[in-house]
C-alpha cells in the first residue's frame, strides 16, 4: 500500500509566495472539520499534459473556495489519489476528475472516510466559456455536499472570482503557480529552456488575466506566481514588469488587498520608494497581522 504525501497544501497557492498574508484569509476555528481535496483518474485514464493544469488545478480551486466559503479546514493533496493510497486524516474526501481526450467534462465525488458516497457531481462543457460556467457552480455544490460531514457555509464578501473563460484560466493558473514553486530546476540545458518557456507562458497568461479582470484574486495569483518564480531564481520575472505595473497602478484603495500586495511587488522590481509609501499608508490601519506581514515585506531585498 502506498501512502499519501506527507505535506498537503493547507493554504491557497499564492499564500506562501506572497509571504503568508494571514490577515487576508479567514481564520480556521479549533475543531474545524478537515476536508481533503484531491485529483483522481477518470475511469483509470489520465489526461494528457495539456490537461494537467485543469486536472490538478481543480482540487486547489475547490479547496480555496472552501476556505473562503465554509468553516472547514480544507487541505489539498499534491498528487492524485490512487486506488490503493491511504486516505488522508480527514472527515470528508472530495475527489475530482477531468475527462481525457480533450473533453472538458468534470466529475466530483464527495465521500466519507469509509468510502460511502455522499454526492456525485458531473458537469459537461464544450468550450472555455461553458467550462467556466461549470466551474462557477462547483464550489456551492461541494459546499452543499460537505454539510453532511458537519461543515457549514459562510459568506465572504472578499472572495469573488471572474466568470466564464477567465475562471477556467484561473483554475488552470492555480496549478501552474504551484508548479513554479514545486518543480526543481532541471540540469539539462534543453530541459532548462523548456522550463523557461513554461514560466513565460504561465506568467504571461496570469498577467493577462490579472489585468483584464477587476476581481482581486487573479491579481493575487499573478503576483504569487511572480514571487514563486523569483524565489526559485528564474531570470524571466523581469520580463513581466509592465503587466505588474499596470495592476499595481490600478490598485489605489488602501482597503483593496491588491493594494497591499503591490507594496511587495514594487519592492521586487526595485521601486522601493513607491513600496515604502504604500507601506506607510498600510501601517495606519493598525491591524496587527497586517503589521507583521508588512515587516516581512520590508525584509525582501
Amino acid at each position: 500500500m502506498t501512502s499519501v504525501p506527507a505535506e498537503p497544501i493547507e493554504s491557497p497557492v499564492w499564500f506562501a509566495p506572497l509571504r503568508s498574508p494571514s490577515w487576508l484569509v479567514p481564520p480556521i476555528r479549533d475543531g474545524a472539520v478537515r476536508v481533503a481535496f484531491c485529483a483522481e483518474a477518470w475511469d483509470e485514464q489520465a489526461v494528457g499534459k495539456a490537461g494537467r493544469d485543469l486536472r490538478l488545478g481543480l482540487p486547489l480551486f475547490l479547496a480555496e473556495a472552501a476556505r473562503f466559503g465554509t468553516d472547514a479546514r480544507p487541505v489539498t493533496l499534491r498528487r492524485p489519489l490512487g486506488q490503493t493510497d491511504r486516505l488522508p486524516d480527514a472527515t470528508v474526501v472530495v475527489r475530482t476528475a477531468v475527462a481525457p481526450g480533450g473533453r472538458n467534462a468534470i466529475r466530483v465525488r464527495v465521500s466519507d472516510l469509509g468510502g460511502a458516497r455522499v454526492t456525485h457531481i458531473t458537469r459537461d462543457a464544450n468550450d472555455e466559456i461553458s467550462l467556466g460556467r461549470a466551474l462557477d457552480d462547483l464550489p456551492r455544490a461541494v459546499a452543499d455536499a460537505v454539510t453532511r460531514g458537519g461543515v457549514r457555509p459562510v459568506w465572504n464578501s472578499l472572495y469573488v472570482l471572474p466568470a466564464g473563460a477567465a475562471l477556467a484560466a484561473y483554475v488552470r493558473g492555480s496549478h501552474a503557480c504551484l508548479r513554479l514553486s514545486d518543480e526543481a530546476e532541471p540540469a539539462d540545458a534543453d530541459a532548462v529552456a523548456a522550463r523557461r518557456a513554461d514560466e513565460r507562458s504561465v506568467l504571461g497568461t496570469l498577467g493577462s488575466l490579472a489585468t483584464s479582470t477587476p476581481e482581486p484574486f487573479p491579481a493575487l495569483l499573478f503576483f504569487g506566481a511572480l514571487m514563486a518564480a523569483r524565489d526559485a531564481g528564474s531570470p524571466v520575472v523581469g520580463e513581466f514588469r509592465m503587466p505588474a505595473n499596470v495592476r499595481c497602478t490600478a490598485a489605489t484603495d488602501v482597503l483593496d488587498p491588491v493594494y497591499a500586495m503591490t507594496a511587495l511587488v514594487m519592492r521586487v522590481f526595485g521601486d522601493r520608494d513607491a513600496s515604502d509609501r504604500r507601506i506607510e499608508r498600510l501601517r495606519a490601519t493598525g491591524d496587527a497581522p497586517l503589521q507583521r506581514w508588512l515587516a516581512r515585506v520590508q525584509a525582501v531585498t
